[in-house]
């Protein structure tokens, strides 16, 4: 890594850690407003802290497994190019191949406004094995910004081939909740949804979405904002999205929690994934040379404002 780019981050608050995640480095940045923890492993947007409040991301203490696609439960990763299972390889691993490879840490900064600026990248010529397993070439970037009244990650996806390149994905953000009995998601009254705990059945949505679990569903032609309301916390997350046709609502409840051997017993208790996505018949094809963005923002307020 350059002295100029750690310079840069330097002057932002911010280091670089050996970290145990596949013995990966972090991005960490430590500001009066806020701190950030940004794992290379995957591209993650691990940990998001402003000052005086609990962390706005999960982070599962379970360790995931030691294989190259063994998943661990935390912050923001990125599912791409296809969400779920791959329509034609059952071996091959959940949710894409982006949370799977080491990105790369490109540039730091400011904005006009004085907000933090980080960008990392991931390119499939990079990777020998992405190569074998994708047949389209592509870079991927992230463009984190960071205030002390929340983030936003804006991702690019760059079809570098000379083909239509077909996507499923999602910015699948673990928000951190008191309890997911009684936090609620708010914004999706009178969605139909597909959900994957009835059998792919399609409903319609009535009203407030809680308890958070156990819960999978994806809502389909999805509007770009909700909310999640945290009685525990005394806070609301309001969560933007452009982009994205999908809205993903997932946590596994008790049972399967205990079933599954990457994530603790009791942590299904602590959050609900509220994703930006495009699912099942919101995917959609980048065309040879163009690029796609999806877009997640998120801020905090106090659930009931003075």
């Amino acid at each position: 890594m350059n002295g100029r780019l750690m310079q840069e981050l330097e002057e932002l608050g911010g280091e670089i850690r050996p970290a145990s995640l596949k013995k990966c480095d972090e991005i960490i940045i430590d500001q009066p407003g806020f701190s950030a923890i940004i794992a290379l492993w995957g591209g993650h947007l691990e940990s998001f802290v402003p000052a005086g409040q609990e962390d706005l991301l999960f982070q599962s203490t379970n360790q995931g497994g030691e294989g190259r696609f063994a998943r661990r439960h935390f912050g923001v990763p990125v599912c791409w190019p296809w969400f779920g299972a791959h329509d034609m390889q059952s071996d091959y691993p959940a949710h894409g191949l982006a949370r799977y490879f080491r990105w790369e840490f490109i540039e730091a900064g400011h904005f006009k406004n004085g907000d933090v600026k980080v960008v990392i990248r991931l390119a499939s010529e990079d990777h020998p094995l992405i190569e074998e397993m994708w047949p389209f070439a592509f870079e991927l970037r992230q463009v984190f910004r960071f205030s002390s009244k929340g983030f936003r990650v804006n991702f690019s996806a760059a079809n570098l081939s000379d083909q239509p390149m077909p996507i499923s994905e999602a910015l699948h953000t673990y928000f951190n909740v008191s309890d997911n009995q009684t936090a609620e998601v708010h914004g999706l009254d009178q969605v139909s949804y597909v959900d994957k705990f009835d059998n792919g059945s399609r409903q319609l949505q009535q009203g407030v979405v809680t308890p958070c679990g156990p819960i999978d569903r994806v809502y389909l032609s999805a509007p770009d904002v909700c909310e999640i309301q945290d009685p525990g916390f005394q806070r609301k997350l309001i969560i933007q999205t452009e982009g994205s046709n999908s809205t993903v609502l997932w946590n596994p409840g008790a049972d399967i929690a205990k079933q599954r051997t990457d994530m603790e017993d009791g942590d299904y208790r602590c959050f609900v994934c509220v994703e930006a996505a495009n699912a099942l018949s919101n995917a959609y094809e980048i065309a040879p040379g163009e690029i796609h963005q999806l877009k997640l923002k998120v801020k905090y307020k106090p659930l009931f404002d003075e």
